[in-house]
């Protein structure tokens, strides 16, 4: 399926694979919706698209605002692609992680994630269907020590992504859990990538393919992981 014209919404943008992903669907002749909430990182991600194009809009906005967010999608005038990005890690041992941790990750990966979906899923509805693929990790399908919020909450995105679609999929909506392994990003803090790790715009290019996948074919689940 071509994405040229196609409206796609890329939560989380203001870096790493987010970034990526919002370039590599605008080298595909997309006209992209760069969402991310810290306006610094947003500036650096305005200068990277602007190198590539001008058919892009930069939206500060933070996925836990809910009324904002229901605002913005409700307004739209279409929306073909919602890449459901946005979220944050924490790492430290199970019995030293304070419950604020948990509450703060899950309100960001999980309840976050969940509104910007559903007001995507509405306005999909009202324009004749649509593609969600949520960013979820490898940490859906298994436990990382050091990481048990984490791992709970991309639990909690692939259920919600496998409930949902059992809905959405007889509507004209796909739905895609895509679930990368470790990636050379910043998200547990400066200096933590690892090298070894997946590289942000190679995984943002199989984003991209997935919303090529002609729209009579539902990839449900895909897990990617680095070669050794």
């Amino acid at each position: 399926m071509s994405l040229e014209g196609k409206t796609v919404l890329v939560t989380g943008a203001s870096r790493g694979l987010g970034r990526a992903t919002a370039e590599a669907f605008l080298l595909s002749g997309a006209h992209v919706l760069a969402l991310g909430r810290e306006l610094t990182a947003m500036n650096e991600t305005r200068i990277s698209l602007t190198k590539i194009g001008s058919n892009f809009e930069m939206v500060i906005m933070d996925v836990r605002d809910e009324s904002t967010v229901t605002t913005y999608i409700t307004a739209l005038s279409d929306l073909d692609v919602l890449v459901n990005n946005a979220g944050i890690a924490r790492s430290r041992p199970f019995v030293e992680t304070p419950t604020q941790e948990l509450r703060d990750i899950l309100e960001v990966n999980v309840v976050g994630a969940f509104v910007v979906m559903r007001e995507s899923a509405r306005k999909m509805l009202e324009t004749g269907g649509g593609h969600i693929i949520n960013i979820a990790s490898d940490a859906a399908i298994r436990g990382i020590a050091g990481m048990a919020p984490y791992a709970a909450s991309k639990h909690a995105l692939l259920g919600l992504n496998r409930s949902v679609s059992q809905e959405l999929r007889q509507r004209g909506i796909r739905l895609t859990t895509f679930c990368p392994g470790p990636i050379t990003t910043d998200i547990l803090g400066v200096g933590t990538a690892n090298s070894k790790a997946m590289s942000p715009k190679e995984l943002a290019k199989t984003i991209v393919h997935l919303a090529e996948v002609p729209p009579e074919i539902e990839i449900q689940e895909l897990l990617a992981q680095p070669m050794p």
